[in-house]
């Protein structure tokens, strides 16, 4: 099993997706694989030939255009044109998508509730698209921001997003002050100190989900909750969506006792000096 994408020292997936196959009685061994944008289809036809892959997860910068080197789709992968799993039977290669149900459950976890709610949704990739898919259905608006203004209104059209829309990072400020809910879907902050726009924009009516999860005190986090605001980072849904991700791959119950334990001794280890 192979993670791909670029960067990928960050992830924590291979520790609990190893426990995963461990607890479960699997000969599979999750491994992370940095692969560029030129080097990917390459990668997937490797993977084609070697009856020994089961399966991979992408991750960024791959989640939108993998989707168009593949030879299927799941369901929730072609309404959303992103793909983070991919099944691998023969010398075929499907695409998933477990973001969605990974966002959706770790939003329910925090106890966040966004009907009636205003959100903005940093970035356009292919985590965004899963976030805005479930937001658009219960959120009264949904603003996508993107430094790529295209990308974002792509986005918006591809998932019919008609309260809220694309929005320019030049209104951003704008756009906070109007909204409940923020979720950053960029990889803005994995440097540890990096934050999409000023803190001082933040206030105690926000509620923060940050999809970044190393460090795990991410700095929108840290600045939301200075501010007076709740905040979550992204551990939960890295769970959920790995959880969804083993039972693709092996076709059964993943062990979820197992996979939370050791990702949380991940974490611990990731966040010692």
């Amino acid at each position: 099993m192979l993670l791909l994408g670029d960067p990928v020292g960050h992830s924590l997936s291979a520790a609990f997706q190893n426990a995963g196959f461990e607890a479960a009685g699997i000969a599979a061994v999750y491994q992370p694989r940095q692969v560029s944008a030129a080097d990917l289809p390459q990668v997937l036809d490797e993977i084609r030939r070697d009856p020994d892959v089961l399966g991979a997860n992408i991750t960024i910068p791959h989640k939108i255009t993998v989707a168009s080197l593949l030879d299927g789709l799941g369901p929730d992968a072609q309404q959303l044109g992103a793909v983070n799993t991919l099944s691998h039977r023969g010398q075929v290669l499907v695409g998933w998508n477990t973001d969605r149900t990974g966002f959706a459950q770790a939003l329910e976890d925090a106890g966040y509730d966004p009907r009636r709610r205003a959100a903005l949704v940093l970035g356009a990739g292919g985590a965004a698209r899963a976030v805005v898919d479930v937001l658009r259905s219960t959120a009264s608006r949904v603003w996508v921001a993107a430094r790529n203004l295209e990308q974002a209104r792509r986005l918006c059209r591809d998932l019919n997003v008609e309260a809220g829309g694309p929005t320019p990072f030049g209104s951003l400020k704008l756009v906070v002050g109007r909204v409940d809910l923020i979720v950053n879907a960029t990889p803005v902050g994995l440097d540890g100190h990096s934050l999409v726009f000023p803190a001082d924009w933040l206030n105690a009516d926000h509620f923060v989900f940050d999809l970044l999860y190393n460090p795990p005190l991410t700095p929108l986090v840290r600045a939301a909750r200075d501010h007076g605001a709740r905040a979550v980072n992204g551990l939960a849904m890295l769970l959920y969506q790995g959880l969804a991700s083993f039972e693709i791959w092996t076709g059964r119950p993943a062990p979820e006792a197992a996979m939370r334990a050791a990702l949380e001794r991940a974490v611990l280890g990731s966040a010692a000096p």
